[in-house]
């Protein structure tokens, strides 16, 4: 027997691969060149926040973040810089993590603006890098 889903906002899911009965490897985590940046691929979205996964050997470190989206050249999108603060993580398969997010200071107009650009894309998975906030 199933939970059911208690949600507050609907999420759309972004990564969505179906290869011959097998996955994407690793590989598929690519750095930007700015060392303290994490690569990244978007999960899933809602209004609310977000799920990303990341290598197993990255670890999230931080509690607040800035996720940029990445075209398959590995150039940031134009889109804008998402602020996200770090509610939780856990392992899956050995192989990477998943991470939820919130959204921090955004508004409706500007996710539904992202999750629009977001659904348009022609590839499967939706590459990203996460950097942290250093507050002080």
């Amino acid at each position: 027997m199933t939970q059911p889903d208690n949600r507050n906002f609907h999420r759309v899911q972004f990564f969505r691969l179906s290869k011959n009965q097998g996955f994407i490897p690793v590989w598929v985590f690519n750095r930007d060149g700015d060392a303290d940046s994490l690569p990244a691929l978007v999960v899933d979205m809602s209004e609310s926040g977000m799920q990303v996964l990341t290598s197993f050997e990255e670890k999230i470190r931080h509690s607040a973040y800035k996720l940029r989206i990445l075209d398959e050249g590995e150039v940031q999108m134009d889109m804008p810089l998402l602020h996200l603060k770090h509610i939780w993580s856990t392992p899956e398969g050995g192989m990477h993590v998943r991470s939820g997010f919130s959204f921090q200071n955004i508004d409706r107009d500007t996710v539904v603006l992202v999750m629009d650009r977001m659904k348009s894309r022609d590839q499967q998975y939706i590459r990203c890098t996460l950097t942290p906030i250093f507050t002080v």
